[in-house]
């Protein structure tokens, strides 16, 4: 494929040439880049007509069947309270009898967060509204799932009151297929996100799914690079070791051993050094998922397969936890999510080399639940430009679907952190538009001869650089503005492995 008259940004730099040149793709990656290349051998010519070029981006973190559900689920988010979520799963069921759908088809929501809640949810309750179908509420971090009692008979779950949470639940969730309905809903649901993905940009994702991904990928017509994790659970199975092709043209390739250390902010589970509050009674330091010797037990097997390690740890005390671990077997990692860290933390990942995948928007959603559950520890959380300064490599993404899968969002969410009127949120944190589009390639900063042939092209450029005003600190329209701009970004290319593969 010959991609003409196109201006590369390097990412590293800011820089981009004065004058438009040609990418010849050839293989996968990217053979030439020289002005005026002519077409050779019939290839493919796509025009650029001088816009921008940029590397493929790249989600660090999605959960590929929770995702391919999203389009079929009933919305929770934003939910107040259980009162106002029984009133939606009433409202829905109504609806359903009103078109006709398969009134046995199983209900399954997302979105909702304890935090918000006064009141916890019971099963009796949400039997109340639903009877016999089989329902299915999953919290908006995904780590704990409120169901009814024809849901937890359906996948043999004993009787209980309250939701299945953390372990129990992550057990739960790749089994939601069983449900009647879901499996054809994960089916539509895969197509849809890949075409949505590739529309923004995104020519890799790293799919965080529970059970088998490894499995589906190769059969859902991969259209974009996938690596997928395994779990401990599941780690006598994995086919082989990070990196080793899982179909015919190399898009899909397994990638991580993802272990749970902690739980999520939202639902009073991240594990921290301090004592937190919810303001509802609610005090303690969240849950310790995995301790230290059967984390290391782990990661030594996972090392000896060849595996690299993902450790979820949002809290920092969970953090401590995890990167002790790394330093004690050896192996290549990254600190999924990397929410909560102290200066000693961050040390310890320079140190070590432990990348920081970490979620943006999440801060969005955090921000004001941090302040108050984690009342004088903000400037702990999410902190992007004190991990880049000390050399910690940064991985974008957005644990779709608790956020969009949408990298525009993600970095503009790390260059102002505010989703609303007020400034930024501990803006020291914040990243330039161009370091937030670095830590969103995959490691790739620029389109060079030789890397891949991965390529994005843009209208406009959205990466200029937001200047500085007192203490060094973004001046605050301006990177409100900047953040703007990346919202907006219009993909008129992407280009996968040297194959079109969305085109405005």
């Amino acid at each position: 494929m010959l991609i003409r008259q196109v201006r590369p940004l390097d990412a590293a730099t800011g820089e981009v040439p004065e004058h438009p040149v040609d990418l010849r793709l050839r293989d996968g990656v990217l053979a030439e880049s020289a002005p005026g290349l002519r077409p050779v051998g019939g290839e493919e010519v796509l025009d650029g007509d001088g816009v921008l070029a940029i590397p493929g981006l790249w989600d660090q973190h999605i959960h590929s069947g929770q995702l391919a559900q999203a389009h079929a689920r009933l919305d929770t988010s934003g939910a107040s309270g259980v009162g106002v979520i029984l009133e939606q799963v009433r409202a829905e069921l109504a609806g359903r009898r009103d078109w006709a759908v398969d009134p046995h088809r199983a209900l399954i929501g997302f979105g909702h967060r304890l935090v918000d809640f006064a009141v916890q949810p019971t099963v009796p309750a949400l039997d109340e509204v639903t009877g016999t179908v089989p329902a299915v509420l999953i919290g908006g971090d995904a780590h704990h799932a409120w169901m009814n009692s024809a849901a937890l008979q359906a996948l043999g779950v004993p009787p209980r009151d309250g939701i299945v949470a953390e372990e129990e639940w992550f057990a739960l969730a790749p089994r939601l297929p069983e449900l009647p309905g879901v499996a054809e809903a994960i089916a539509t649901g895969a197509a849809m996100l890949q075409r949505q993905a590739l529309q923004r940009g995104v020519v890799g994702l790293t799919d965080m799914e529970w059970g088998r991904p490894w499995e589906s990928w190769p059969h859902r017509g991969p259209r974009m690079r996938i690596r997928t994790a395994v779990y401990p659970a599941e780690l006598a199975n994995a086919p082989g070791p990070t990196g080793m092709a899982l179909d015919e043209r190399g898009l899909v390739r397994m990638g991580p051993l993802k272990v749970i250390v902690d739980g999520a902010l939202g639902s009073h589970s991240a594990y921290t050094r301090d004592t937190y509050t919810d303001g509802h009674g609610y005090a303690g330091r969240g849950v310790l998922s995995v301790g230290p010797e059967a984390l290391e037990d782990v990661l030594r097997r996972a090392r000896a397969q060849g595996l690299t390690a993902a450790v979820h740890a949002i809290g920092d005390a969970a953090a401590q936890i995890a990167l002790a671990a790394i330093r004690a077997v050896g192996i290549p990692a990254r600190i999924e999510h990397a929410q909560m860290l102290t200066d000693e933390d961050i040390a310890v990942m320079a140190e070590l080399g432990v990348v920081a995948s970490v979620q943006p928007a999440h801060l969005l959603d955090d921000r004001d639940a941090t302040e108050t559950i984690w009342p004088g520890h903000g400037d702990r959380a999410f902190r992007l430009r004190d991990l880049l300064t000390a050399g910690v490599p940064l991985a974008l993404g957005s644990d779709a679907p608790v956020a969009p899968l949408d990298p525009w969002l993600a970095m503009a969410a790390a260059v102002h952190r505010s989703a609303d009127e007020r400034p930024g949120w501990h803006p020291a944190q914040q990243l330039q538009p161009r370091e937030a589009l670095a830590a969103s390639t995959d490691g790739i900063p620029a389109l060079r001869v030789g890397g891949p042939g991965d390529v994005v092209l843009l209208e406009e450029d959205p990466f200029t650089e937001v200047p500085l005003g007192p203490g060094g600190v973004m001046v605050e329209s301006a990177a409100r503005e900047a953040a703007q701009r990346l919202r907006e970004t219009d993909v008129l290319a992407t280009v996968v492995a040297g194959r079109l593969e969305s085109q405005r």
